[in-house]
């Protein structure tokens, strides 16, 4: 790391570093050497297994930090390859995901049963919504800084468990404040899981095959669309008050069951999760070498790896330990000071740290909030819109789930695009235009096949783009901070 007014004249290493700075910088490479001008305020990060520097006594003061630890865990990782234990690490990251997007799609399901049964008027049905996305803004926040600060085991438990809990309360409301305020705190939960089991699953997988993982992790997310729109058909139109009279709530309990069931569903998927460790890649910035080489033992024993694997776990983990005060010295401080609202504000001015990140950051930001607010917004009013397309009751729940069902298709091509020719980036360049064209083709047309075609086009390619911006996100952040900016995009 060098200061501000310091040179480095040479600088020989066997593999490629990543710089950051917010000054000028003149960079000259040949294959064995690179010379390297003034840096203000910057900051070099470099990666290889054998790096040497050379610099002038009388220019630099401060000796070169190299951290092996990345390198050494990226490469533990890579032997261990993918196997049982990461399939088993999906079906329960997968089942976390089906039971969050089904929240967000109970709304849309429940509000005409709801609004009949407490008498909610038009203008104040939307409150529910707005409950649930302000629950998962706040645990968002809270839950993805507290896992960068103390760990992700606990926030990948506990989140799920309060989204179950509190949903089940929900399914029991005696009227609509009551409502609110439940699917408030179970948004909470919801909000802390989503990019806590996104930063868990990406940092037990190996590097070169993260990316695909975690798009095909993105299936499970477009599952719960479709379970819940399968069980709200089942249910909800055979158990649900007439639109004219008096709605009870023992006659109307489609609802109830819809939302209970993915209570239940929360609490199943909790008790799944019961056993997994933490994750390594937190162990080793936290200071915890030995923790961190027997969950990686455990991991070469799930996947059924030979003893050379072992041996270079063993190796590694101990060439690691030799460099803890390089490596990790940085995030053993931070560790020292987790409860402190500083660490949660210093996490969020490590997002905007250079040129570069600054402004990835802030696009990022301008991404996510834009084509969340618009398919958020379909979403949540799909079955009003359907009814203004005067599409009748018993149809509204098929059409539905139709459209749920198209979004499984959609996360399949997503996996494959992103790692095709198209890369990240123009994967989501096209498949958010193609969503845009499609939804303002939606508002032009009439006729129920026309509608269920587009509206089943809508969800196709809106999962092609979030399977993008999901694979993209958390690839472009350091381990130290990728919680706390995966929640800020979602």
């Amino acid at each position: 790391r060098f200061r501000s007014g310091r040179r480095c004249k040479r600088l020989l290493a066997t593999d490629t570093f990543v710089m950051e700075n917010d000054g000028q910088t003149i960079i000259n490479e040949t294959d064995t050497q690179r010379s390297i001008g003034k840096i203000d305020h910057g900051s070099l990060y470099f990666s290889g297994e054998d790096q040497k520097a050379e610099t002038t006594s009388e220019e630099v003061s401060e000796p070169l930090m190299v951290n092996k630890t990345p390198q050494s865990l990226d490469k533990i990782m890579t032997k261990i390859g993918v196997g049982n234990f990461h399939w088993k690490l999906m079906a329960i990251c997968g089942a976390g995901w089906t039971a969050d997007n089904g929240w967000t799609q109970t709304i849309p399901l429940i509000i005409p049963s709801v609004q009949r049964e407490f008498g909610v008027k038009d203008w104040q049905a939307g409150f529910l919504a707005s409950s649930l996305f302000i629950g998962m803004a706040v645990g968002s926040h809270f839950w993805g800084r507290w896992a960068d600060a103390t760990g992700r085991k606990f926030a990948f438990n506990t989140t799920l468990l309060i989204a179950g809990v509190f949903g089940l309360a929900a399914s029991m409301s005696v009227n609509f404040p009551m409502l609110i305020a439940l699917y408030f705190t179970l948004g909470t939960g919801v909000g802390g899981n989503l990019p806590v089991d996104g930063a868990m699953f990406a940092e037990f997988t190996p590097r070169l095959a993260r990316g695909r993982l975690l798009v095909a992790l993105s299936v499970f997310w477009s599952l719960g669309g479709f379970l819940v729109s399968l069980i709200a058909w089942a249910l909800i139109p055979s158990n649900s008050c007439a639109k004219n009279g008096a709605c009870p709530w023992h006659a109307n309990m489609g609802w109830r069951l819809v939302v209970g069931s993915f209570g239940v569903l929360n609490i199943v998927t909790v008790m799944l999760r019961v056993g997994l460790p933490e994750t390594p890649a937190f162990l080793l910035l936290s200071g915890d070498v030995e923790g961190a080489q027997e969950v990686l033992r455990y991991m070469a024993r799930q996947n059924d790896v030979g003893p050379q694997v072992r041996a270079l776990i063993q190796n590694l983990t101990e060439e690691i330990k030799e460099n803890q005060e390089l490596g990790i010295e940085e995030a053993s401080s931070a560790s020292s000071s987790s409860s402190s609202c500083h660490q949660c504000l210093a996490s969020v001015k490590k997002l905007f740290e250079g040129r570069h990140m600054y402004r990835t950051t802030l696009l990022l930001w301008g991404i996510w909030f834009c084509t969340t607010y618009a398919y958020t917004g379909f979403n949540v009013f799909l079955t009003r819109l359907l009814e203004a397309k005067n599409i009748t009751t018993s149809n509204v729940y098929r059409d539905a789930l139709l459209y749920s069902a198209a979004g499984v298709p959609g996360s399949l091509m997503g996996s494959r695009l992103v790692e095709s020719a198209l890369g990240r980036k123009w994967t989501m360049v096209i498949s958010t235009g193609i969503t845009a064209c499609c939804m303002m083709l939606f508002y032009l047309v009439n006729n129920e096949a026309e509608v269920i075609a587009m509206s089943c086009l809508i969800n196709v390619a809106s999962m092609v783009m979030f399977a993008a911006y999901y694979t993209y996100t958390p690839e472009v952040y350091k381990t130290s901070v990728r919680g706390t900016v995966v929640v800020t995009q979602f």
